[in-house]
């Protein structure tokens, strides 16, 4: 459904190049990609989830405030500004410490005998490399691993999450890249590239030259505004599980 409404919502932009635009979204991993590595929906389909729910935030934000917004900016705005995440993220995440690994390679030697009457298996063909564990087991998964070993190694495998890392094959930065993605198919207005390059707001300065030029993007368009607060309020209130979780507790 996710990706069915996006691609609708992008078919409705009357530009140059949105066909391609649309094609390469549906070539690319945008509707597999995670969103993060662990912050927030950091699962396959996350970069999708999140960019309609920025969208959505997006159009009642340009709506409650009656700012005069086209609305094929509120699309590109709120469906595009993540596009820098596209084949950005690959699945396993960062191989855990040498410590940790020590360690699961140690339990592992003690508590063989004991996983092997329940499951002779499952081990050898994910994670075992010349009787250890391979060097590239996530630190997430060590983290479960251990626990089980540890405290239950008569118990089924234990679920493990799927884990991300990046791998930035063009960086030239957050706003800069999804910029030059859009660019590469489609003609962008002023507000849209302003809005765009600065959509992750404050998060995204490094010197007094990005906040002078920040205000001044501000200052020049409310949709810098509103499209940064869309994406704060997405990924900080709408994708959160400990603000999810929080919600029904009484004032």
């Amino acid at each position: 459904m996710t990706k069915n409404t996006i691609l609708n919502l992008w078919g409705l932009v009357n530009r140059t190049g949105v066909k391609e635009l649309i094609n390469f979204l549906n070539e690319s991993d945008f509707f597999q990609a995670p969103c993060s590595t662990k912050y927030h929906l950091a699962k396959p389909g996350g970069l999708a989830e999140h960019s309609l729910n920025v969208y959505n935030l997006l159009y009642e934000k340009v709506n409650r405030y009656k700012i005069n917004v086209p609305g094929e900016s509120i699309i590109i705005c709120g469906l595009g500004h993540d596009l820098c995440k596209i084949n950005f993220y690959q699945e396993g995440g960062e191989p855990c410490g040498e410590s940790q690994y020590n360690y699961l390679c140690s339990l592992w030697s003690q508590k063989q005998g004991i996983v092997a009457e329940i499951n002779p298996d499952i081990l050898a063909k994910q994670f075992e490399e010349n009787g250890q564990f391979r060097r590239s087991v996530p630190t997430a998964s060590a983290t479960i691993l251990i626990d089980w070993l540890k405290n239950s190694p008569r118990d089924p495998f234990p679920e493990l999450p799927v884990v991300y890392s990046t791998n930035d094959k063009l960086p030239l930065g957050h706003g800069e890249r999804s910029l030059s993605i859009l660019q590469d198919f489609i003609k962008l207005t002023d507000h849209e590239k302003l809005a765009i390059r600065w959509n992750m707001g404050s998060w995204d300065l490094s010197d007094y030259s990005g906040r002078w030029a920040f205000n001044n993007a501000n200052k020049m368009t409310p949709l810098v505004t509103l499209l940064s607060t869309a994406d704060f309020e997405a990924s900080n209130l709408l994708e959160s599980d400990e603000v999810n979780s929080n919600a029904n507790i009484s004032r």
